[in-house]
């Protein structure tokens, strides 16, 4: 009978580790390692603006996406992360740049790789309507296969 309580304290060490195995994999929302690539963009300015294309390129370090885009030779970054969307109770990206802010649904395209759409505002600008920006993988065009 002197085993049923060391088999108890294993039983509840064991449980405990798995709990904050469990804690550890919820800290790593999926689109963290869904999102990281290379990717074209277009877009288009908030309030009916200019047309523009550019390329990007989203990586995952320290608990946050950084998304570096360019667009007319200028190139910007921002830092991203996952945010739960309030009324759609549903989970997007949020970036933040000097000046300005998106929000963007993730998708995945017919390969399997991440799409991005979102919308943007500038910091303190109240827009009859948001700019707007596409991202589009590129792994699979021939042009980037070997990368």
């Amino acid at each position: 009978m002197q085993r049923i309580p060391g088999l108890c304290a294993l039983l509840g060490l064991l449980l405990a580790s798995t709990s904050v195995v469990a804690d550890n994999a919820a800290d790593e929302h999926l689109y963290y390692s869904m999102v990281p690539g290379h990717y074209a963009l277009i877009g288009q300015a908030p309030d009916g603006g200019a047309a523009y294309s550019g390329s990007a390129e989203i990586t995952f370090s320290n608990g946050a996406l950084t998304l570096v885009k360019t667009i007319n030779g200028q190139t910007t970054t921002a830092i991203g992360k996952v945010a739960r969307a309030t009324m759609a109770e549903a989970d997007m990206l949020a970036f933040s740049w000097p000046g300005h802010g998106a929000t963007c649904l993730v998708r995945g395209d017919l390969d399997n790789y991440s799409r991005l759409s979102c919308y943007w505002t500038r910091n303190g600008v109240d827009h009859q309507q948001p700019g707007l920006e596409a991202y589009f993988p590129t792994a699979t065009w021939p042009a980037n296969r070997d990368r």
